[in-house]
């Protein structure tokens, strides 16, 4: 990092600015008329990585953050063919063809048509541990990624307390004890949220947490594939989580719980949530909005961080299309929100395969 920081400094002197912009601003790249966004260089994983192997980046300068630079960052990937996505596909992508080679079937068959998941029927979900007097307290879901990252909510881990979760318990369908367990439980040993969230609104609800050790995989225990388009799913969704089942009593269930829901668009979305100081640009194209017209099903307190998955390819496996980030009460007609996983790829991929990501 101080190696960066000089970088930095000397691009001071060399270098005159070649635009202005604050965080989070929209900007054009340099080699094309394609749009990015003014982050923190130390952000930027492409420009990083273009540092790490070139001792320099191509990459717009929108500004400076006290000492560090403000690049314009490509939101999605770029060469000179224009067409990198398709052309090499995506890290994602070739990380979940591994996933589906190296899978192991459950021993035990699946639950169908019930409430309640089966062993090994979501073996990507884990819920995050929370240090308490009385033990653990399992307040958040998540998704397994890979044998080191669990991806979750932004708003899981920065909380107003700022009390943090310091495990996250994994191959279980009966949450169990809140006493530790060695056999299922592993210590987080890095939180990362993503660079644009804050606490003021409900824009970028996404953190990757990185854990202390590799996880071995099983029947039981295996990462989710990543949904890779934009476009949103046509087919029938499905919600996992430890959370709340009653909208009226504070009633948590120990054992996780599966309901299926359906994408609303983001206009029809929209009209539950405006005038919401937390939105102050309505619902945003990196959100998604699922839930069931009926209000039969939802998500409640407790299933925050946890995911939105869909059995969108031939393979069997589910990919994560969202995460669960905020709604209005549960169990009602209007649609929960999630955070739509396709919009983050490139920093996800930047994060926990950061080899990959620097071979393309």
């Amino acid at each position: 990092m101080m190696e960066l920081k000089l970088f930095v400094l000397f691009g001071t002197i060399v270098y005159t600015c070649l635009g202005a912009g604050e965080i989070g601003d929209k900007c054009l790249l340099t080699d094309n008329e394609s749009e990015g966004m003014c982050i923190l260089i130390t952000d930027c994983q492409v420009a990083l990585n273009e540092i790490r192997t070139k001792n320099y980046h191509k990459y717009k300068r929108c500004g400076f953050k006290d000492l560090t630079e403000i690049v314009c960052c490509p939101q999605k990937p770029i060469d000179k063919f224009g067409d990198t996505e398709r052309r090499l596909g995506r890290v994602a992508d070739k990380e979940c063809k591994k996933i589906v080679e190296n899978s192991i079937p459950p021993l035990v068959l699946h639950i169908i048509g019930g409430e309640t998941a089966g062993m090994g029927e979501f073996p990507h979900m884990v819920a995050l541990g929370y240090e308490a007097p009385e033990g653990y307290i399992f307040q958040c879901g998540g998704t397994l990624l890979s044998n080191l990252f669990v991806i979750s909510a932004a708003h899981c881990v920065d909380t107003l307390d700022q009390i943090k979760p310091t495990i996250v318990r994994m191959g279980v369908v009966d949450l169990g004890q809140s006493t530790r367990n060695n056999e299922t439980d592993v210590d987080i040993k890095e939180i990362i949220t993503h660079p644009q969230y804050t606490r003021r609104h409900k824009y970028h609800d996404l953190a990757l947490l990185r854990l202390d050790k590799a996880v071995q995989f099983s029947s039981i225990v295996s990462p989710a594939c990543l949904f890779t388009s934009l476009k949103d799913p046509d087919m029938p969704l499905t919600i996992t989580g430890w959370g709340r089942t009653s909208n009226i009593k504070n009633i948590r269930n120990n054992m996780l719980q599966k309901a299926k829901v359906t994408v609303v668009s983001r206009e029809k979305c929209g009209e539950s949530y405006s005038s919401w100081r937390k939105l102050p640009f309505g619902i945003s194209e990196e959100q998604l909005c699922a839930g069931d017209p009926n209000g039969l099903t939802d998500t409640c307190q407790g299933d925050s961080g946890g995911p939105l998955q869909g059995l969108t390819g031939m393979d069997g496996h589910y990919r994560l299309v969202g995460i669960t980030s905020f709604g209005r009460g549960c169990g009602s007609p209007i649609p929960g929100v999630y955070t739509r996983i396709a919009s983050y790829l490139d920093w996800i991929e930047g994060v926990v395969w950061p080899d990959s990501t620097s071979e393309r």
